[in-house]
């Protein structure tokens, strides 16, 4: 039996069209999973959108939508996101999902039903953005630093999940790495936080009517929070794939860590689950040194891009331009040089090498790469250094391009030496297989467009020139 490898990126809040940031996240998802797939391993691969809370019933009230029409309008766009940016998922969640919200229901019964949840009153400050209760500790001159604002005074008669039960047991298994977070920064930032101390949290709202009933009160809904979280296990029960839980894997953005790192891993020790295996956690983009903003108007959106450039070029970029667990600037020169790169280094690669086997008539037909032949990014990818494992793949270019120009193939023609010819060019042909095959986690089109090309000996740019 295959290993199975179970991987999720974040559960997207959508009350927005998708950008670059969301992309990012399922760029780097999808690079692992079919990395996983390449070595023979059973693959579950979910995405997915969180369509409850206080935001999207706003923002679906500013266009003179419902709450569902507003949702189901911004899951066409993600879904088309994804499509465009060849996103490999075996199965797409929605937290609206019958199904989904019956077992949310079933599993905070079951939390109150175990007596980790109890009714009390509370007034605190909360940020509607973020949809969580605030310390004022948190807060920077009175704002939300995320969001910029005031949070506003709540006060509220709710379930609480007693989330300080947890602190000992969170700890242990976090600093053992039998819960393993990552990067290792991220982990002694949540471990200095529980060390802190835990506070009990909200897990039901009385004022919020867009989301699922809290069992037995259907005066209050649950928190968008323990709705959107559940979705990891839930998708195993939707989509007949129990023997997959608990993940091996989340991806998600550091903006959504706490949830992930602290509430979630606490709410399936509650519900006595298995807890996830790993969590990993990457940085923020910045668009020419500034926070992404409509305000601004630095939006970048992903259709943009692939317009311009490929699907496959944007993939690349996006897992090169800096390492994945830290924080980045992106933008559009940034793009620019990427893909003047990607068609230096591997399109006129394969352009000269495919010309001289034609001009030189020689027999690759049946070149073969032994197995034991290959760029070896194991390391790399176990440890999610996405961006280093793309580095060793060009790098293994550029020296294919070194050996043509050191070798010089035409002088080589012009000597006679017809058999030296052969040999390196085949040589060159069978590293260029083996290039193929490295980047079909990053860029599976242009893996596919290689191997063509390999096969058939017909010339077309993988990379071919934009128009400005």
């Amino acid at each position: 039996m295959n290993k199975k490898f179970y991987i999720t990126t974040p559960i997207y809040y959508i009350n927005d069209v998708p950008h670059i940031g969301h992309a990012y996240a399922s760029v780097a998802t999808d690079a692992i999973a079919r990395y996983h797939r390449k070595q023979g391993e059973d693959v579950f691969f979910l995405t997915g959108t969180d369509e409850h809370g206080a935001k999207i019933a706003e923002a679906a009230a500013k266009l003179q939508e419902t709450p569902q029409e507003f949702v189901d309008n911004l899951d066409l766009k993600f879904r088309a996101a994804w499509k465009l940016l060849d996103i490999s998922n075996d199965e797409y969640i929605r937290t609206t999902d019958p199904l989904h919200s019956k077992i949310v229901s079933k599993l905070v019964q079951e939390l109150v039903d175990r007596g980790f949840v109890e009714k009390r009153s509370y007034e605190g400050l909360y940020c509607v953005g973020c949809e969580k209760y605030m310390k004022e500790s948190e807060l920077v001159n009175g704002c939300c630093p995320d969001h910029l604002k005031k949070p506003v005074v709540q006060s509220e008669e709710n379930y609480f999940f007693k989330l300080s039960a947890f602190a000992d047991q969170l700890k242990s298994k976090i600093e053992s790495d039998e819960i393993m977070i990552r990067p290792e920064s991220k982990k002694n930032e949540i471990l200095g936080k529980i060390n802190l101390g835990l506070d009990d949290i909200s897990i039901s709202r009385a004022s919020v009517e867009w989301g699922i009933p809290f069992p037995g009160d259907p005066e209050q809904t649950i928190y968008v929070w323990i709705d959107a979280l559940i979705n990891y296990y839930s998708a195993t029960k939707m989509y007949d794939r129990e023997d997959f839980w608990p993940a091996d894997l989340h991806i998600i953005g550091k903006d959504i860590f706490w949830f992930h790192g602290v509430i979630w891993p606490a709410v399936l020790l509650a519900l006595d689950l298995p807890v996830y295996k790993k969590l990993f956690v990457h940085g923020y983009f910045t668009v020419d040194g500034q926070k992404m903003s409509k305000t601004i108007g630095n939006v970048i959106k992903p259709e943009d891009l692939v317009a311009k450039y490929g699907t496959d070029a944007v993939r690349y970029y996006v897992l090169s331009a800096f390492p994945f667990g830290a924080d980045g600037d992106v933008s559009l020169e940034k793009m620019n040089q990427a893909y003047l790169k990607l068609a230096n280094e591997i399109g006129n690669l394969f352009q000269r090498t495919i010309a001289m086997i034609n001009k030189y008539e020689i027999s690759v037909v049946d070149n073969k790469v032994e197995k034991s032949e290959y760029i070896d990014i194991e390391h790399e990818m176990a440890e999610l250094q996405l961006m280093e494992a793309l580095r060793k793949i060009m790098l293994f270019a550029e020296d294919q391009n070194k050996a043509i120009a050191s070798t010089q193939p035409w002088a080589l023609a012009k000597e006679g030496k017809n058999e030296e010819l052969a040999s390196f060019l085949t040589k060159t042909h069978a590293n260029l297989l083996i290039l193929a095959d490295a980047l079909v986690p990053f860029m599976p089109e242009t893996a596919k467009k290689m191997n063509h090309q390999l096969a058939t000996l017909d010339l077309e740019p993988l990379f071919p020139r934009i128009e400005e």
